[in-house]
Parts: structure tokens; C-alpha cells; sequence
């Protein structure tokens, strides 16, 4: 029996890396010309470098910084909340990582021992006769099950089950910036309807990401006006912010909106499953969206590898769905934090965000290391 994985992205070799130590074997198919390559870059918590080690790829080993110290702050620099970051390793063994996309990418490629990705474009799917049939834009395919991975707006989902898309009220920038030493640090900071956030990546190289609201963007007509704005805003931040951002090429600056999928949809259908962004995208405000597709990729492993689908191809829609069992509840509920979490880090008016500001300065630490066990899965 071989499945047919769609999306060669992190979802997606997080699936071939599980069929890979399942030993089942897969055809790997994207629609992009260079699927490695793109992206900025992703932040990697104790539990995405968990997913990764159990999936074989050797985190130890790959060469990516440590972050050791991080916080959230206040547009005056003056600390919210201070991330327990040491407690982190040692309750969960590793320090979170921020890596390029494309290095992250083919550390997982090789380490599934650099599998043909098949250029093609995945059009609709059909299930017959125990088989699913997938009609590419370069013929149609035959497989015992398939694995779906090819992000929020994928095409072949559509033909399976209705999704819907959710917008947000703010819009997001990317970068990375060159030649800024801000040690071994990440923080966040927080303004009205303004957020800028930075992770260090080691050599000299930080990522970094902004969210404004649209309402703070107004009537921006386009790219220049809203660069405009957010480097009015950065004028107004701690001095990092405008030091990252005029140490960033400016074709490398990614703009885009921020959207995620309401929460419910099925993880497994009979024979073909759903991965990452492709089952639940949500929102980026705590940085999980990478870490919950590797989570899936060692769940769906595990599933794999308990049923015996490699020496008994018939009890796949049973892995499947034991699969979906046990990432359902989690990958809804991220969903939902995430979602919240960023509406209340956008607050705009003065009053609410003094308000979240003394909150948070005051409660977060009370209980911050139950609710990071759970976020990173206990």
C-alpha cells in the first residue's frame, strides 16, 4: 500500500517523516516549483523540538540557538512579563528555537531521506472501492489513503469537507533582520492596536513580525502607506524596533493578512487524513501554528505504527481515526486561545490597554507555568 501526501511544507514532511518510521510508504506531491525554499521563518517551543526528536530528525544536532531569556514589554520597554524560560528546559528538556522556514524544511527533508517531491497540483479527490482517486493537473492518481497538508487555502480540501476561513481585524509584517545582536532573546511588545515582536536566530540574524490594526491603517491605499504607518509606529517603540527594521532588505519584508479556520473541522475522513494549517490553522500571536503540524506528525506516527498499517494496510482508516481522536480536542481549544489572545494583545483604546498592560503585569506570572504545561501539551 502507498499514501499520497499533499503539501511538501512542514504539515507535510512532518507526514512523511511519520510514514517514514511507520514504514509505509508515500508519494510526496506540491505544487510549488522550489516547496523547500519561501517563508521567513518559524518559532520552535519545547513541543514542535519534542515532535521533531520523536520523528527523527536530530534537533541537538542542527545547529540552531537557543533562546535563553524573553519577555513581553510595554512601548516604553518597561517589562509586562518575564517568560520562565529556564523552568521550560527543565521541565520540558529543551529551550525554544527561532529558524528560517526553509532550513527547518530541509533538516525535515533529510532526515525523511530526501523523498522526490512530485511537482503537481491536486484538483479534486474521490474515494472508490477502498481507493482514493486524486485528479491532478498532471493525470489522476491511485492511493491507499492520502494525507492532506497543503495549508489554509489548499484546493483538494474543498472536495472532502467545507471549511471556513476567518478573517482578523489587524494585518501582519515579517522580516529578518541582518548584522543586530540582541543576544539570546525574544520579547514582545505591546502598544495600541500595535504589536512588535522579535526572536534571536543566531549569527547576528532576528526575525521579527509587526500587527496593526486595520483601523489604525485607515484609508492606506496600499504597501507604501501602510510601511509608512508601521515605521511611524516603530519611531514611537523601545530603539530595537527601528534598528531591526532598518537592518531588514526591504524585499524581504513578507506583508499579509492574518486569517485561521473555524475550529471543528475532522481530522480524518475514512482513508485520508488532514495535517496542520490544512485541519487548523490558527492565528500566529504565541507562535504554535508550526509546532501544531509536528505535533500532528508524531501523533499521526504513533496511530501508525500501533495499528500495524505497514504489515496490515486495512486497519489505516482506524489509525486515522485514532489519530484524529487524540489531536481533536487540543488543536480546537489552541484555536480558540490563540484567537482570543490576539484580539485582547490588539486592544486599541487607552483604557483597555492600560488595562491589559496591569493585568497582565501582575497576574500572568501567578499561574504562567499551568498554563505554559498546557499549552505545550503537559
Amino acid at each position: 500500500m502507498k499514501l499520497g501526501i499533499v503539501g511538501a511544507g512542514v504539515a507535510g514532511l512532518a507526514a512523511a517523516l511519520a510514514c517514514s518510521r511507520a514504514g509505509v510508504a508515500y508519494d510526496l506531491l506540491d505544487r510549488a516549483t522550489q516547496p523547500l525554499e519561501g517563508g521567513v521563518a518559524l518559532t520552535l517551543w519545547p513541543n514542535a523540538l519534542r515532535a521533531l526528536r520523536d520523528l527523527g530528525v536530530d534537533v541537538r544536532g542542527a545547529g540552531w540557538a537557543a533562546i535563553e531569556e524573553g519577555d513581553i514589554a510595554d512601548m516604553h520597554g518597561r517589562a509586562l512579563y518575564r517568560l520562565p524560560l529556564s523552568w521550560m528546559e527543565a521541565r520540558f528538556g529543551f529551550l525554544p528555537v527561532c529558524v528560517r522556514r526553509s532550513d527547518l524544511l530541509r533538516q525535515m527533508h533529510n532526515a525523511a531521506g530526501s523523498p522526490r517531491i512530485e511537482r503537481c497540483e491536486v484538483r479534486r479527490l474521490s474515494v472508490s472501492a477502498g481507493r482514493v482517486e486524486v485528479e491532478t493537473d498532471a493525470g489522476l492518481r491511485s492511493y491507499g489513503g492520502l494525507l492532506l497538508a497543503d495549508g489554509i487555502r489548499g484546493t483538494a480540501r474543498q472536495s472532502l469537507v467545507q471549511a471556513r476561513t476567518r478573517p482578523t481585524h489587524y494585518a501582519a509584517w515579517r522580516g529578518i533582520a541582518h548584522g543586530v545582536d540582541v543576544g539570546r532573546r525574544m520579547r514582545e511588545i505591546w502598544g495600541r492596536g500595535f504589536r512588535f515582536g522579535y526572536a534571536a536566530m543566531g549569527a547576528g540574524d532576528v526575525y521579527w513580525f509587526a500587527t496593526i490594526n486595520r483601523s489604525r491603517l485607515g484609508r492606506a491605499g496600499g504597501a507604501p502607506e501602510a510601511w509608512h504607518i508601521l515605521t511611524t509606529l516603530a519611531a514611537e517603540s523601545p530603539s530595537e524596533v527601528a534598528r531591526m527594521m532598518a537592518a531588514t532588505p526591504t524585499e524581504g519584508v513578507y506583508a499579509h493578512a492574518i486569517d485561521d479556520l473555524a475550529p471543528g473541522l475532522p481530522l480524518a475522513v475514512g482513508r485520508i487524513a488532514l495535517l496542520g494549517d490544512t485541519a487548523h490553522a490558527i492565528t500566529p500571536n504565541l507562535g504554535f501554528g508550526g509546532g501544531l503540524a509536528l505535533e500532528d506528525g508524531a501523533a499521526l506516527m504513533r496511530a501508525l505504527v500501533a495499528h500495524r498499517v505497514a504489515e496490515e494496510p486495512g486497519a489505516l482508516a482506524a489509525a486515522f481515526q485514532a489519530y484524529a481522536e487524540v489531536r481533536r480536542r487540543r488543536v480546537a481549544r489552541m484555536a480558540q486561545v490563540t484567537r482570543w489572545l490576539g484580539d485582547v494583545m490588539q486592544w486599541e483604546g487607552k483604557a483597555a490597554a492600560f488595562a491589559r498592560d496591569t493585568v497582565f503585569r501582575w497576574m500572568a506570572p501567578l499561574g504562567d507555568r499551568l498554563v505554559w504545561t498546557w499549552m505545550l501539551g503537559g
